[in-house]
């Protein structure tokens, strides 16, 4: 990007944060943080910043550029809870970001798994047993939120391995590595690797869609670095395959008018993100007002689970806590009583619950 674009990115980023820079942390009635309702001001989102993809498609590059500088100013509000502190409820973020890009990403990646069956495949699977492609696919993005993830180049193995690559992965390391050392701001770093990833892995021999799945994990990667986050959040994946060309093929990381696409893919997913970041503020706090009311001593372990993820099934709240199954079932069905939680799949039998 050139230095008009970077220095507008940076006044939009300065628009979008400074309601925040200076707000107080909340204290409920007894003076302690109220993590749940405070965590998030509903306001925290410029409305100016907010566009449909028709609206951008118009736009030159420098205005969708500043859109996508103020969506991301906000979404790092809401990581940071403004404090440089993550909000309770981030852990469930993270994983239902990384879910729903696996099933923007299934269709490029020859699955027809959907959401609820891109979950089924990772979270029903057996402990230790080897996962199915659309578990893989799930994973990839998972990692994100995996224990001790940094971004190293152990972790670049492991995506590798999810992807089924044989090679060497040093040189797609050190190629996440050298964009977040190098100059530049983070959205042109962030699609600059999208690009040399997939052409590192194109020339490689890998296959088209399994270079674009690491490019844009690899973006995602390198965008959190320049950013000063943790952890990254699963963004580029869920709308830059909206953008297409002139056939209307989707475009792909290293094709020209792909950098345009990314751009304005990250204004729209970092807007989505920060909207269900409020929706996931009120549930946290309803999750936490009604832990009180539950009898069960390894409840307070069972809500830490509940926020930290998409979805917990008993078995697995049970293994965790060291309950009965059939309790952990009575804690869940307790939970959804209460309005803490939500069984998501529908089902009689292997019933997952979530925010």
């Amino acid at each position: 990007m050139d230095r008009l674009t970077t220095i507008r990115i940076f006044y939009a980023l300065m628009i979008a944060l400074a309601p925040l820079a200076h707000r107080p942390r909340q204290k409920n009635a007894a003076g302690a943080d109220d993590a749940g309702r405070d965590a998030l001001p509903a306001n925290a989102f410029p409305k100016w910043a907010r566009a449909s993809l028709p609206a951008l498609d118009s736009m030159p590059d420098v205005e969708a550029a500043v859109l996508a500088g103020a969506s991301l100013a906000a979404l790092h509000a809401v990581v940071t809870s403004g404090q440089g502190e993550a909000p309770p409820f981030l852990g469930v973020l993270r994983a239902r970001q990384a879910l729903a890009a696996a099933a923007r990403c299934a269709p490029a990646a020859r699955l027809r798994e959907d959401d609820a069956a891109l979950r089924d495949a990772l979270l029903l699977a057996a402990p230790g047993a080897a996962l199915s492609p659309a578990g893989r696919l799930h994973a990839l993005f998972r990692l994100f939120g995996a224990p001790r993830f940094g971004g190293d180049h152990g972790d670049v193995e492991r995506a590798g391995e999810l992807l089924g690559l044989n090679g060497d992965m040093a040189g797609y390391a050190e190629i996440i590595r050298a964009h977040v050392a190098g100059a530049g701001e983070p959205l042109g770093r962030s699609t600059a690797a999208a690009q040399a990833i997939a052409r590192q892995a194109g020339a490689d021999g890998a296959r088209a869609e399994t270079a674009e799945l690491l490019a844009l994990w690899a973006a995602d990667l390198v965008l959190a670095k320049r950013l000063g986050w943790d952890r990254p959040l699963a963004l580029l994946a869920l709308r830059v395959g909206e953008r297409r060309d002139a056939t209307g093929r989707r475009l792909r990381p290293g094709e020209a008018g792909w950098p345009s696409a990314a751009l304005r893919a990250y204004a729209l997913a970092a807007a989505d993100a920060h909207l269900a970041a409020i929706d996931l503020t009120r549930r946290a706090s309803t999750l936490l007002a009604v832990l009180p009311k539950l009898r069960a001593k390894p409840a307070g372990r069972v809500v830490a689970l509940l926020l930290a993820d998409d979805g917990v099934t008993p078995a697995a709240a049970a293994r965790a806590t060291g309950m009965s199954d059939r309790a952990a079932r009575r804690l869940f069905d307790r939970l959804v009583e209460l309005g803490g939680a939500r069984e998501l799949t529908g089902r009689e039998t292997f019933r997952i619950y979530g925010l």
